[in-house]
């Protein structure tokens, strides 16, 4: 009955101050491909993407330096992430632990949450970003009464970066090949894999409760996870070998190069900034 001698205010959180915040895996000496990161990033940056999130295990000098550039600028948020053990005892360097830190660590900052790797492009088709195809699909109705959609499921298409080289002309075709830029180099794609397989997620972060690489296992009470059907939108899968998980028929698909006038450009800026100026050579 008496006055408080203590006052804890409770902030509640305003609107989401960035619409889209993409989660990538631990980062490990294996990655030392300049061009293949910045090439990503700005992709992901033209098709929505604020924020980028990466996971620090063991960064090559070059990367590295490319990241913290982005960093300064307040487009990518670097974490140490170093595990208490040798990485062949975890999963992946710690996927799944790296993966709910990053989401978790999104309530009331990010409306939505992409997990998806680097060498992996999230194409929207039926919208020009993710995250207003994010918007169209999340706000769709469900059969189920009180419920609604918490989490996309994109499913996968594998595309080869050794031997099949697009023959489709398209805008800064040339600076395509001078700088590498392999995602616009190859339009030879597998068969769309059925969901669940090698798919990945784009989530409402308060929606999780608990995720796996390739799927939700369980959202919260009340949220679902709707497929996104490859008309709407489709994860294009870059590898450099042959992966056994790819089926025919193979498809002739060139849907991310209708953005090549807008995003090489931008490429190839970045690119020629970091060689410049960061004194990365080699790699660009």
């Amino acid at each position: 009955m008496s006055s408080p001698l203590n006052v804890l205010p409770v902030n509640y959180p305003g609107p989401p101050y960035n619409r889209l915040t993409r989660c990538y895996p631990a980062v490990h000496g294996n990655f030392t491909d300049v061009n293949t990161l910045v090439t990503a990033l700005e992709t992901s940056r033209y098709f929505g993407t604020d924020k980028f999130i990466f996971y620090n295990y063991s960064i090559p000098e070059d990367v590295n330096k490319v990241l913290l550039h982005y960093e300064r600028e307040g487009i990518v948020e670097m974490r140490n992430w170093k595990l208490p053990f040798p990485p062949d005892q975890i999963h992946y360097w710690g996927q799944m632990a790296s993966i709910h830190d990053c989401v978790f660590s999104q309530f009331g900052v990010a409306k939505y949450v992409l997990l998806a790797d680097i060498d992996e492009v999230v194409v929207p088709k039926s919208e020009t970003t993710v995250y207003a195809l994010a918007d169209k699909l999340l706000s769709m109705p469900t059969l189920k009464p009180s419920k609604s959609y918490g989490a996309l499921m994109f499913q996968n298409a594998f595309f080869f970066l050794n031997g099949h080289d697009t023959t489709s002309e398209f805008h800064s075709k040339y600076d395509a090949l001078k700088y590498r830029m392999g995602v616009f180099l190859h339009t030879n794609r597998s068969s769309v894999n059925p969901p669940f397989y090698r798919s990945k997620l784009l989530v409402i972060p308060e929606s999780v409760d608990l995720l796996q690489t390739h799927a939700a296992e369980r959202l919260q009470p009340g949220w679902l996870t709707l497929v996104v059907e490859p008309k709407d939108g489709l994860m294009h899968h870059y590898r450099k070998d042959y992966d056994p998980q790819a089926v025919g028929p193979y498809t002739e698909d060139t849907s991310l190069l209708q953005y090549s006038s807008s995003i090489i450009p931008r490429v190839k800026d970045r690119l020629h900034f970091f060689k410049t100026l960061l004194n990365i050579g080699k790699s660009v």
